[in-house]
C-alpha cells in the first residue's frame, strides 16, 4: 500500500510504471463541481482533449453536458461514439482531406460544427460541401486577443456573411477562446470575461439585425468558463479542470477542483552524495511543457525539485532520507492534457485504493 493524503494504492506492484492514475473519487468531484459552478450541466460544451476518453465522455454525458469541444477529428470520433448530440471541431482546417473526413462525422443527427476564421477555411468547407451536396455547419472563430488563431471584431459579420451565402454552409454560431486571460484576480477574470461576453453579444446582435441566426456561441477557458456559462444564450468550455494539474491549480487556489489524475512513478536509483534520486519519470512518461521544476511535484515530497529530465530519466533534488530503490511515488504532472498522451490508458483507482477498471485514451492518436 502507498498513500499519501487521500490518495492510495493498495498494490502498486501490479502496475508497471509508469502509468497514469485516475482517481474515481477525485474525478466525480471534478464533473460534479464544473457543472455547479456553471449552474448547470446544460451550460457546458466540455473540451474532450484533456482526457482524449471516451468513458470519461459517458460519465461528463451522464452529469448533463450539452456537448463537446474537440481539437481533433479523432476527439470528434470519440465524442460522437460516447453519443454526444453536440460535438465542435474547435481547430480551423485548412487541408482538404481533413474536410472530408469532418464531413463523413457530420453526417449523423448529432450536430457537429466546424470553425472557420479566415475565407480560405470557408472556400475548402464550401468545396468539400459543395462536392458531396452536403450542408456543413461552420462557427466563426473570433480573436479574443490572443492572436492565435480567429478573425478580428471588425471583420466577423464578413466572415458570418461569406459562410450564409454558400449554398452549402449553415452558419453555425461564434467561438471564443480567452486562453491568454490567466487572471488570479476574481475581479479582474470576471471583467474580462465581460468584455468578450459583451463583445459576442454585440456581433451577435449586429448578425442577428442583418438577418443571420446565431444559434450558439460557446467561450472561455478553465479560466472564465463559468462567467459564459452563466450568461444569456451562452455555453462555456472549460477542459483541464477535469483531471486538474498543478499548473492551473497554482493559478486557480479558489476552484475546488482536486488532482485526479497522477503519474506513478518508481525510484530505480539515488545518489546520496548529489543528494538526488532518479526515478523513471521522463520526456516519454509526463508533460516537458514549461521550465523543469514546474513539470512534475512529487506528493511524497512536495520540495523535491525535478532538476534533469531525459527520455526515461526523472532526477529530483531530494536530500536525506531519500526513498530506496524500488519505492514508488506519486507525481502531479504540471500540465495534464500532453500528459494524458503519453499512456495508452489509465488505470482507474477507487477509494479503497484498488484498481477499478482501464479508461483507454481513446482519441490518443490523430487518425
Amino acid at each position: 500500500m502507498i498513500e499519501v493524503g487521500e490518495y492510495k494504492v493498495a498494490e502498486p506492484d501490479e502496475i508497471e510504471t509508469p502509468a497514469m492514475l485516475i482517481f474515481a473519487d477525485q474525478l466525480d468531484n471534478n464533473i460534479r463541481v464544473v457543472s455547479e459552478l456553471a449552474g448547470g450541466g446544460e451550460h457546458l460544451i466540455v473540451h474532450v482533449k484533456t482526457h482524449k476518453s471516451e468513458a470519461v465522455a459517458r460519465k461528463q454525458l451522464a452529469s448533463g453536458v450539452a456537448g463537446f469541444k474537440c481539437a481533433t477529428l479523432k476527439e470528434i470520433e470519440l465524442a460522437l461514439g460516447a453519443g454526444a448530440k453536440e460535438a465542435i471541431l474547435a481547430y480551423p482546417m485548412a487541408q482538404k482531406i481533413k474536410v472530408q473526413r469532418f464531413a463523413e462525422l457530420a453526417q449523423g443527427e448529432a450536430v457537429v460544427s466546424a470553425i472557420a476564421s479566415a475565407s480560405q477555411h470557408v472556400r475548402i468547407l464550401g468545396e468539400v460541401a459543395s462536392e458531396r451536396q452536403q450542408t456543413l455547419r461552420v462557427m466563426i472563430d473570433v480573436d479574443a486577443g490572443m492572436h492565435r488563431t480567429g478573425v478580428s471584431l471588425a471583420d466577423a459579420r464578413g466572415l458570418y456573411r461569406q459562410i450564409a451565402e454558400h449554398p452549402h454552409l449553415e452558419p453555425s454560431g461564434l467561438h471564443i477562446y480567452d486562453g491568454h486571460e490567466h487572471l488570479t484576480d476574481l475581479d479582474e477574470r470576471q471583467a474580462a470575461a465581460q468584455r468578450h461576453i459583451d463583445d459576442a453579444n454585440q456581433l451577435k446582435q449586429a448578425l442577428e439585425a442583418e438577418g443571420f441566426a446565431v444559434p450558439r456561441i460557446v467561450g472561455g477557458s478553465t479560466f472564465t468558463f463559468a462567467y459564459y456559462s452563466r450568461a444569456e444564450g451562452m455555453h462555456g468550455s472549460p477542459g483541464t479542470c477535469i483531471y486538474w494539474d498543478t499548473g492551473y491549480g497554482g493559478l486557480l487556489p479558489d476552484m475546488p477542483f482536486k488532482w485526479a489524475a497522477l503519474v506513478l512513478t518508481q525510484v530505480v536509483d539515488r545518489h546520496h552524495g548529489e543528494q538526488t534520486i532518479t526515478t523513471d519519470l521522463g520526456l516519454k512518461a509526463i508533460s516537458d511543457d514549461g521550465p523543469l521544476p514546474r513539470r512534475a511535484t512529487l506528493l511524497q515530497n512536495p520540495h523535491a525539485e525535478f532538476i534533469g529530465q531525459n527520455e526515461e530519466h526523472g532526477i529530483f533534488r531530494w536530500p536525506d532520507p531519500q526513498p530506496e530503490i524500488g519505492s514508488y511515488l506519486f507525481a502531479v504532472p504540471g500540465h495534464v492534457c500532453p500528459t494524458t498522451i503519453r499512456y495508452p490508458g489509465s488505470y482507474v483507482i477507487d477509494a479503497e485504493g484498488q484498481i477499478a477498471d482501464y479508461y483507454p485514451h481513446t482519441a490518443r492518436d490523430r487518425h
